[in-house]
């Protein structure tokens, strides 16, 4: 059983991997890196596996480039066994027939299901009919990280790059809140004024059920938005919700009224609630199935077989 002294390795230490350096310390985890790239690190850093015992970790954290997950975790699953191992979003670049060695807690790192608004609004919807729900992420690439956009990850769809995958959160929260559904329609195209060689902008359209009631879901991603704005809106019988995740609100309408509920929190407190839930052994925690469900649908929008 895993605790708050546990120890883990973090594979990878870009922007995300010190995020989950930072939350692991401040859980009181002993935290090792590898990388092979990373310089002026005062922490526990190896550049290769072959300086590891890997069976001394508890938890392994996959944060390299998306395109080397599968290699990586192929490699820990098969040499490890009754560990938790946590996969960076997206799981791997496109759909894999994966299949783990069965000995190990495999979860994917989709952070928001650990958003206060999120958690919120799931409890809220749990015995509501929902019949239209739009999860749409407005975000400008060259503000993320630092540097020049055009030489990351995101800018290079053979590492894994692009919107559909860069901002899979959303289609995440779909099927996490509402269950998904099949794909009626979609899109992951270049359009705007930025320099890539991936997509900078998604459209899915998503339907469940049958003649007589069906749910319909639309999610929207872009990278070019000179403003930002992270929006979730679900429609019931009963309310209309409206979840603003920037600004951490949540809007509750009926038609006797509205109410606007605020919460507290910020990226950091939701990793550590990510990592609490790995301890937790959480229901909500995204699974491996959850993951390769999600990238089957993003390979029918980009037309891979």
């Amino acid at each position: 059983m895993m605790n708050s002294r546990s120890k883990a390795l973090i594979v990878g230490l870009g922007s995300i991997g010190r995020k989950h350096y930072e939350a692991l310390k401040n859980l009181g985890f002993e935290v090792a890196v590898l990388s092979k790239s990373v310089q002026n690190f005062q922490g526990r850093l190896y550049r290769s596996f072959e300086e590891l015992d890997l069976e001394e970790f508890d938890l392994f954290i996959i944060a390299n480039i998306t395109s080397l997950h599968l290699q990586t975790l192929k490699f820990i699953d098969a040499r490890v066994r009754g560990k938790s191992i946590l996969i960076e979003k997206p799981l791997f670049e496109r759909h894999y027939d994966f299949t783990p060695s069965g000995e190990n807690r495999l979860f994917v790192a989709y952070l928001l299901r650990f958003h206060p608004v999120v958690g919120h609004l799931k409890a809220l919807i749990e015995n509501e009919e929902v019949y239209f729900a739009s999860f749409e992420c407005d975000s400008y690439l060259p503000s993320w990280r630092g540097g020049d956009y055009r030489k990351s990850y995101s800018a290079k769809r053979k590492l894994g790059g692009g919107v559909l995958l860069d901002l899979s959160h959303e289609l995440d929260l779909a099927l996490f809140l509402c269950g998904g559904g099949r794909l009626d329609f979609g899109e992951a195209v270049k359009i705007s004024e930025l320099e890539l060689e991936s997509d900078d902008f998604a459209f899915l359209a998503l339907r469940s059920g049958a003649k007589g009631w069906e749910r319909r879901l639309h999610i929207r991603v872009n990278y070019f938005s000179k403003f930002e704005r992270r929006v979730v809106i679900i429609h019931t019988k009963k309310h209309s919700f409206k979840a603003d995740l920037r600004a951490q609100s949540l809007e509750i309408y009926s038609p006797s009224g509205a109410e606007k509920l605020s919460f507290q929190g910020d990226t950091m407190q939701n990793l550590q609630a990510l990592h609490r839930a790995i301890l937790n052994e959480d229901k909500n925690l995204c699974t491996l199935e959850e993951g390769q469900r999600l990238l089957k649908i993003c390979d029918e929008v980009r037309g891979l077989k």
